[in-house]
């Protein structure tokens, strides 16, 4: 063969390859793989020239493929001839892929593949398609014959490629290198690696399908985490799917804190917008933060341990500002894991909670970054409607939640936005208050971003409309505010304006309806669409003159948006012209909305003209001016209260518009045609003042003489004797006379001195009408204001004319028989109030008509910061005011620091534990709409402003209270300084609940915290410490200084319930910011200065103030467990011995008080111990020291039962002590076990003299509950026995795990009382007296029956019953213990005197011992080991024991002379004659404890007693027949039948006797424990087995 491209073809065409001419493509005539073995035998036939035909061969190739159509062809899968024709090879190889299969060309045909990549470097020839090609045939070879030449080679071709062909080349090396060269190829991408930042993506991509080792694959991950931060934006999502794809468990931790380090999705954004300007429209499901989410959720998903990890760093973080737009990102992800679903949405409502998931960065991460998240807004979603529906104690969270829902809103489609709307109104609809306003408010915070948005979705909120019977008014009128806006949206964007045209048939149908709460709903819908079509455009201030406002008045009927407006106020007083209720409350919405500085100026001034100006008209009249009055409500008038002089000729008509004859004067324009004008008096001056305001340039200038103007009342002649016709007249005029508190609210925005001086005097006025009301109230029963009469008379006319059908008149009845029937009305009316009596012998208080009084704003407390006297420029003398000094009384502010108070409890309320099955707490209400409306955050602001002139107020009454004290005598108290005392107790009480408010702590009221520690710390501050105060944002030294100002009123203290106020204040006060021990210090010094002091009246101090001031000084105490020593070893026992000297050390504690610090001390205990932590001791020996003296005040504690048996200091114990060893076994336990085997005598002696000691005590005091039948005692005994079972497990667990189970053994304890005596552990102590009673009334029987004997029964030989020691008295059973030790020593007959109630009896005979009679008396009582008791519940009762108790067996140990027992199962006996032993069972035995009879099964044994002979009792053993047969030697023998009928007497009276007692003693007895057993007879020998296995040990031992 020849050299050159001849031998290439030569050699192919005779394999059977053509190859193709001008253009025609490549033909295979045989099949690869014979063309492979042809070619391959071609190749090598050359023998020793074979390599030279190889290189012939290899140049010919060469030489074709420099022709690229011909390299082309060589690439592309080869057509094959056959029978059928020409086609393509189904696997789609081509001639360059089987002639790669030659081994012998394989190497260098590589090369030259390889080399020809080289000449696609051109800009031309960069797209081309050839290199891919090239590489798609050495991908998947079955064989490479130099694999190392092939991984350098593609290395070095990579290093002098364009980025294009680097980037196929990387990504094809795991296709196409072998595993043996992996870790060459590995370090060749990493030196590229650290060059190439542009090839991370295709090098990361290779890394991942290559084998690494485990240091190579650190050095990638470590070599990758730190590219992350720098690496490009569309490189982002491979690197994460790295990272998490290889990472591992042991290193799992640092991979996700690196990415969460590293990855700022805020730079991200921002990067995507900019380069997304810059290049061409990308689709968003393709957008980089898409790509980076998708590959953090695979990530996640791939190992379970990565996403367990991700969950538990997201928990980890501790600190506030730790979390970024990742976690939240990541907490989406991980919420649609079914799995971690519940767990997630604990982590972010408890991240919410403490502050650290805040609510901007929530926002932030749905509004910046929406669109990448669109795929888990049902995520979103769902978070949010869980949030919302569990905020019910933590109104944050439900902020967080409405937060959630409206950025969610703006950044959502059209399905989602639906699945919002939706989700917000079934809140709606879910009756909890917080989560209706939360639902409202996200709406109207959506209608303000979003309105045309949601004005698509305005038939679902409007069908809210059809069920607001369980809806509030202020949640009506919220739900009518958005209707309005939408409503307005909806004719601005001129469309259908169904909308409008709806709402104004639902509105209009309410205000015709004739019941009061319907027209409340109308007069709602009404004034909300009045605020939406007459809302102001430019916010602009427009006031003028009054040409001005007769313009603007036009105007306001010519605008296409006020006049909608127009047309609804209109609508109203159409409507409500009659209903004064309806019409007040029209008015006070009117002027909340003026007020508020939304409505249109113009709009304003048409209100004031149609309505504000009738006030003067109506209610202004002068000094001396007359009414024509009703015929039978002819009531003298005077002027009341003028505070402007003789020269004022203006006053209020307040009893005019109660009596006169409006009749005869509306001709002179009265505003509306009802007799009910005083009901909106206070109202529409309400209104008048607030357009007063606004339109004026002169604030209330125009009108300033309403302050100090008088008020028409009738003559105080009538108070002195209350006329029944006129009674209610005048109750009703007292009542409106309140009208002061409007004016005090009007006049207090920025008021000067002599406007204070006024509003002072008004107050005082306030106080005199409130008292003349009270005493007033007294002679009217029954009595119900105008607005409950009003309402109920209205709605009750309109019931009955819906039920008849027809028309009711008013003006049918004439005036006299009104009159006669006014008071009967009143009754009738009150029928179905709740809130008023119907019976006329019953009084209503002044508190019950609170809800229909006038409230103050806060503007009117300002006058607290006027602490002396202010001097008057005009005034009037009277009986109140008798020089022109004006201060503030007392009384006053006493009475404003209650409605403050009140007003706080209201809007600032505080936490509340949640408990769904416990009574619902009646929650405070107000008629304040101003107040409803406000926020929380709002109102705190307003108040702050009060709380330093509270503090001053306050210290000002201290000074006062401790200058007079010495003076003042406790006995015989002055009434002033008890107002004193009610005003320091009331300003203490505000400021707790100030300090106490629940959302106080929040993480989102960090200023509102700030600003309330600087307000309680600028009393008595300098200039200079008052700049500083102000300028300091230091919280905690911000609480630093309010302490030190507050503690020095700790001397200044009159009694102990406003000291553990103060100290209450003080715990609420550090609990506001980071711990201080110093000042935590202080607070436990001062608790204990309260302590020390003898107050006076200690017996009336209540138990729970004693409780919490002594828990401050123990557990603020920085030696909290030492101090807890030192009351437990020497106050508590100097108190119990009555040591002199201990009264004035510990003045607090007495008989009454010593449970109390018992209870103190085991909660502080418990503290302790639920504290335990190793981390808090610097050695293991300072935390085991620390352990034993745990246990040793345990143990003393347990003890002070010995001493102190009352019950309430036994159930303490008991409660508390099974949380101690709750908490032992959860915290303490563990430890132990962990460093046992250092300190293995430690353990021994914390177990042996502490907790063992403390457990017997415990078991004393069950022993003692069980015998005295306490039942809250016995209640308590399976928990605690349960629990001291867990105790004893785990210590034997512990000691076997460290090997040391020998030292640990169990023994039955013994059941003793308080004292230590042992006592039965079922049967209770029964008196002498009522055992000998029972004794004597049946010898009583049996003596009236006439049937006496004096012939002993003789016992048939061999047959001995099994007895059962029933409720014998300690004397009796001592006397039987006695006799038959003494019988058992002689075996003779012994004769014992028993003397019962002063007579003496015969007793009946007791039998011989047997064997068992010689064993320890403890082998015969079956007591149960403090582990299982009788008392546990069903499933820790013990398994039953069998054995038989002795009758009268006893040892002549006198110690066991009293234990008795019987067993807690039931127990079966031997047949007499034909009677069966009846069966008890466990529960029959504990109910039938006071069963103090012989059981049938003993009764059926007795032949017969012994009548009384001489006052001795024979005590006969009755096994011994010889002395049986001495002793009955001189009497009678009867016949035995007779004998028989004889005893089955006696037993029958017994019997029923015993039932009778059994009943009256247990009314529940089971009958089922009467039914009778088979019999079961042991033999001598089992009893003995038996009666081995019964021995009491002392108790357990470890």
């Amino acid at each position: 063969m020849n050299n050159g491209p001849g031998s290439f073809n030569a050699i192919c065409q005779q394999a059977g390859l053509e190859l193709g001419q001008n253009g025609a493509p490549n033909v295979l005539n045989v099949e690869p793989s014979r063309f492979q073995r042809e070619a391959s035998r071609l190749i090598q036939r050359g023998g020793a020239s074979g390599a030279s035909c190889v290189e012939s061969f290899l140049e010919g190739l060469q030489e074709h493929l420099e022709d690229a159509d011909n390299l082309r062809k060589c690439l592309i899968p080869i057509i094959k001839s056959s029978d059928k024709g020409q086609q393509a090879l189904s696997n789609g190889e081509s001639l360059v892929r089987i002639l790669l299969s030659i081994d012998i060309i394989q190497p260098g045909l590589m090369e030259a593949l390889l080399e020809r990549i080289f000449g696609f470097l051109s800009d031309e020839e960069k797209e081309s398609s050839t290199p891919k090609l090239i590489l798609q045939q050495m991908r998947w070879l079955n064989n490479i014959i130099e694999p190392a030449q092939l991984s350098a080679k593609l290395l070095e071709v990579i290093g002098v490629s364009s980025v294009t062909i680097q980037r196929d080349i990387i990504t094809s090396l795991p296709e196409i290198v072998p595993d043996s060269e992996h870790k060459a190829v590995v370090l060749g991408l990493f030196e590229l690696m650290e060059s190439s930042s542009e090839l991370m993506v295709p090098i990361l991509d290779a890394l991942s399908n290559l084998n690494l080792q485990s240091d190579m694959l650190v050095n990638a991950r470590n070599h990758v985490m730190n590219k992350l931060i720098s690496a490009e934006l569309d490189d982002l999502p491979i690197v994460i799917k790295f990272l998490l794809q290889t990472v591992e468990p042991d290193n799992v931790g640092d991979v996700i804190e690196t990415i969460r380090q590293k990855l700022d999705f805020r730079s991200i954004n921002k990067l995507q917008k900019s380069s997304r300007t810059k290049s061409k429209k990308v689709s968003i499901n393709q957008t980089p933060e898409v790509l980076i989410l998708d590959a953090l959720k695979i990530g996640i998903r791939f190992q379970k341990f990565v996403m367990d990890a991700w969950f538990k760093a997201l928990v980890a973080i501790s600190k506030p500002g730790q979390y970024k737009v990742i976690d939240v990102m990541v907490m989406f992800i991980l919420y649609s894991i079914v799995s971690l679903k519940k767990k997630v949405e604990v982590m972010i409502r408890k991240k919410i909670i403490e502050g650290l998931l805040t609510r901007k960065l929530l926002e932030d991460t749905i509004l910046v970054h929406g669109v990448s998240l669109r795929e888990y807004m049902s995520a979103v979603l769902s978070i949010s409607e869980n949030l919302l529906r569990s905020s019910q104690n933590h109104p944050i969270v439900a902020r967080t939640a409405s937060a959630l829902y409206t950025s969610a809103f703006q950044v959502s489609d059209g399905y989602y936005r639906q699945e919002i709307v939706g989700s917000l109104l079934v809140h709606i609809g879910s009756g909890s208050s917080i989560e209706i306003d939360a639902s409202l408010a996200v709406l109207q915070d959506i209608v303000q971003v979003s309105r045309s948005a949601l004005n698509e979705y305005s038939l679902f909120i409007k069908g809210v409309l059809s069920y607001m019977d369980n809806m509030s008014l202020e949640h009506i009128r919220l739900l009518f505010v958005i209707l309005g806006s939408l409503a307005r949206e909806d004719e601005i964007s001129c469309d259908s304006g169904t909308l409008i045209t709806d709402l104004n048939i639902f509105i209009r149908k309410q205000l015709s309806n004739p019941t009061v709460q319907a027209k409340k709903i109308g007069v709602m819908g009404a004034i909300a669409l009045v605020q939406a079509f007459g809302v102001t455009e430019n916010g602009g201030d427009e006031k003028g003159s009054s040409s001005q406002a007769v313009a603007s008045h036009r105007q306001a009927e010519v605008d296409p948006l006020l006049k909608i407006s127009v047309q609804y106020l209109h609508m109203i007083k159409e409507y409500c012209q009659r209903s004064a209720v309806c019409l007040a409350m029209t008015f006070d919405e009117l002027a909340s909305m003026v007020v508020s500085g939304k409505l249109n100026p113009k709009l304003v001034i048409w209100v004031k003209e149609e309505f504000s100006n009738q006030f003067a008209e109506t209610f202004v009249c002068g000094a001396n001016e007359t009414f024509p009055m009703k015929p039978t409500r002819n009531i003298a008038m005077e002027r009341w209260m003028n505070l402007d002089g003789p020269e004022s000729e203006l006053s209020i008509s307040i009893m005019p518009s109660l009596c006169a004859d409006l009749s005869k004067i509306a001709s002179q324009g009265t505003l509306i045609e009802t007799a009910d004008g005083a009901v909106y008096l206070c109202s529409l001056f309400k209104l008048l003042q607030a357009t007063e305001k606004v339109t004026s340039d002169n604030g209330l200038d125009d009108i300033d003489g309403l302050l100090g103007c008088g008020i028409t009342m009738f003559k105080h002649e009538y108070l002195e004797d209350i006329s029944e016709v006129y009674s209610p007249e005048i109750c009703h005029a007292a009542a409106q006379g309140l009208l002061f508190r409007e004016i005090s609210n009007a006049f207090s925005y920025d008021a000067g001195d002599q406007t204070l001086a006024r509003i002072i005097l008004r107050l005082q006025q306030i106080s005199e009408m409130e008292e003349m009301l009270r005493h007033v109230l007294k002679s009217v029963p029954g009595f119900r204001p105008l607005e409950a009469i009003h309402v109920k008379s209205k709605d009750t006319l309109a019931r009955k004319a819906l039920t008849i059908g027809g028309s009711l008149s008013l003006s049918s009845t004439s005036s006299t028989s009104q009159g006669k029937k006014s008071l009967r009305a009143i009754d009738i009316d009150s029928a179905s109030s709740g809130k008023f009596t119907t019976l006329s012998t019953e009084l209503v208080t002044l508190e019950s008509l609170s809800p229909y009084m006038r409230e103050f704003e806060i503007d009117v407390f300002q006058v607290l910061r006027v602490h002396q006297p202010i001097t008057r420029e005009i005034f009037e003398v009277s009986e109140y005011n008798k020089s022109n000094a004006v201060q503030l009384r007392f009384s006053e502010i006493r009475f404003l620091l209650k409605d403050l108070l009140a007003k706080i409890t209201f809007k600032l309320p505080a936490p509340v534990a949640h408990n769904p099955f416990a009574k619902k707490p009646i929650t405070p209400t107000t008629n304040n709409p101003a107040l409803i409306r406000m926020s929380s955050a709002d109102f705190m602001k307003q108040v702050l402003k009060i709380v330093p002139h509270i503090v001053t107020k306050t210290r000002m009454i201290l000074h006062l209270l401790f200058s007079d004290d010495e003076d003042m005598d406790q006995s015989s108290e002055p009434e002033d300084h008890v107002v004193v005392r009610e005003c320091l107790s009331i300003s203490l009480k505000l400021l707790l609940a100030l300090l106490s408010w629940n959302e106080l702590r929040a993480s989102d009221q960090k200023a509102l915290r700030l600003d309330l520690l600087k307000a309680l710390a600028m009393d008595l501050a300098s200039e200079e410490q008052l700049a500083a105060i102000q300028s300091s944002i230091n919280l905690s030294a911000m609480a630093v200084e309010a302490f030190n100002n507050l503690a020095k009123w700790r001397e200044m203290m009159p009694n102990f319930e406003t000291s553990a106020m103060l100290l209450e204040v003080f715990d609420k006060m550090l609990d506001l910011v980071p711990p201080n021990q110093e000042t935590m210090v202080r607070a436990s010094t001062l608790a204990t200065e309260v302590l020390s002091y003898s107050w006076p009246s200690t017996n009336i101090i209540k138990s729970d103030r004693l409780a919490y001031v002594l828990g401050q000084q123990i557990g603020k105490s920085d030696v909290r467990l030492e101090m807890i020593n030192q009351y437990i070893t020497n106050v508590l026992p100097s108190f119990l011995d009555q040591d002199e000297g201990h009264s004035e050390l510990h003045p607090m504690l007495t008989t009454q008080t010593f449970t109390t610090y018992t209870k103190v001390l085991y909660v502080q205990l418990v503290g302790l111990v639920s504290e335990f932590t190793e981390d808090h001791f610097d050695s293991i020996d300072t935390a085991f020291s620390h352990v034993s003296d745990l246990s040793h005040c345990f143990q003393k504690l347990a003890a002070f039962v010995k001493s102190n048996d009352k019950r309430e200091v036994l159930a303490v114990t008991l409660k508390h002590s099974k949380i101690f060893m709750d908490q032992f076994i959860k915290r303490v336990l563990p430890f132990m076990g962990v460093h046992f085997r250092g300190h293995q005598d430690t353990v021994a002696k914390i177990f042996k003299n502490n907790l063992q000691s403390a457990t017997r005590s415990l078991q004393n005091v069950c022993g003692h509950a069980k015998a005295s039948r306490e039942q809250s005692l016995t209640a308590m005994v399976p928990a605690i026995r349960k629990t001291m079972e867990s105790l004893i497990f785990e210590v034997k667990l512990m000691l076997e795990n460290n090997d040391a189970s020998a030292a640990f053994w169990l023994g039955n304890l013994k059941h003793r009382n308080l004292a230590g005596e042992e006592i039965s552990s079922q049967l209770p102590v029964i008196s002498e007296d009522e055992q000998d009673e029972d004794v004597v009334d049946e010898i009583a029987s049996m003596s009236e029956n006439g049937e006496t004997s004096h012939q002993p029964t003789k016992k048939a030989p061999g047959k001995i019953s099994k007895k059962r020691a029933r409720a014998a008295t300690p004397k009796k059973r001592k006397q039987a213990a006695d006799a038959t030790n003494a019988a058992v020593g002689g075996n003779k007959k012994t004769k014992a005197k028993a003397v019962t109630a002063g007579k003496k009896v015969t007793a009946p005979k007791k039998r011989k011992p047997t064997e068992r009679d010689a064993e320890s008396e403890s082998a015969r009582i079956h007591t149960m080991s403090q582990i299982t008791n009788s008392d546990m519940s069903g499933d820790e009762a013990m398994e039953p024991v069998h054995s038989a108790l002795q009758d009268n067996g006893a040892e002549d140990d006198d110690e066991d002379d009293d234990d008795e027992g019987i067993l807690p199962v039931r127990r079966k006996a031997s047949k007499k004659r034909t009677t069966r032993e009846k069966s008890i069972d466990l529960e029959a035995e504990d109910d039938d404890e006071a069963d103090t009879v012989l059981l049938p099964a003993r009764r059926k044994l007795i032949k017969k007693r012994s009548i009384p002979r001489e006052g001795s009792i024979d005590l006969d053993d009755e096994d011994d027949e010889d002395d049986d047969e001495e002793e009955d030697e001189g009497e009678e023998d009867g016949s035995e039948d007779e004998d028989d009928e004889y005893a089955d007497r006696i037993l029958q009276e017994q019997d029923e006797r015993a039932e009778r007692r059994r009943r009256t003693r247990n009314p529940y007895i089971d009958d089922y424990a009467d039914q009778d057993d088979d019999e079961e007879v042991y033999s001598d020998d089992e009893e003995e087995e038996d009666g081995e296995g019964s021995e009491d040990e002392e108790g357990d031992s470890c």
